[in-house]
């Protein structure tokens, strides 16, 4: 499996980096990191911005086994929804995460930072196994179990349950046929 992080627009380069390091020592995937992108998309009257907008802004996965995930510093929102943390297309192999929730308010800076490493990590984990259609788990420790609230998504691990990993395995696994 290959992930690619893409920073959007504001978002800082150096934590997504960080988020690319941290979960290349949770799953056994090639992480890498690409260059900002600019999308600016236009928000509504709320200062949001609708994740499906943003999604098809990014460059779509070549292969079954090659996923995008953007991380952005806008809020988004999807119909039906007040704001959501992150959106996938499984069918374009990409996914969308939002910093601008993820922030912590209170703390030092050094433990804000940290808690938002650990919450951008989840989130993409979370984006990246829908785009492999995982659908929401209800093991609460899971990181495929879906958080309405911050709470919900300190509560769970940055880890797929047994499970989810189970659903993984089955998944069916295209090839490059040019490597």
């Amino acid at each position: 499996m290959r992930l690619t992080l893409v920073p959007l627009d504001s978002a800082p380069t150096p934590l997504v980096k960080k988020v690319a390091a941290r979960l290349r020592r949770i799953v056994p995937w090639t992480i890498k990191t690409s260059p900002s992108l600019t999308c600016q998309p236009c928000g509504n009257q709320q200062g949001q911005v609708d994740a499906r907008e943003v999604l098809h802004l990014l460059p779509d996965g070549e292969w079954h086994n090659m996923l995008t995930i953007g991380i952005t510093d806008y809020d988004l929102v999807v119909p039906g929804m007040d704001f959501v943390y992150g959106h996938a297309m499984p069918e374009r192999r990409t996914g969308v995460v939002s910093l601008h929730r993820l922030r912590s308010v209170s703390g030092a800076p050094a433990a804000r930072q940290k808690t938002l490493l650990e919450r951008a990590c989840k989130e993409v984990l979370h984006e990246a196994g829908h785009v492999l259609d995982l659908v929401h788990c209800h093991d609460f420790t899971c990181v495929m179990h879906y958080s309405q609230t911050l709470h919900d998504t300190d509560a769970k691990r940055c880890a797929f349950c047994p499970r989810c990993l189970t659903d993984l395995s089955r998944m069916p696994e295209n090839v490059d046929p040019n490597r």
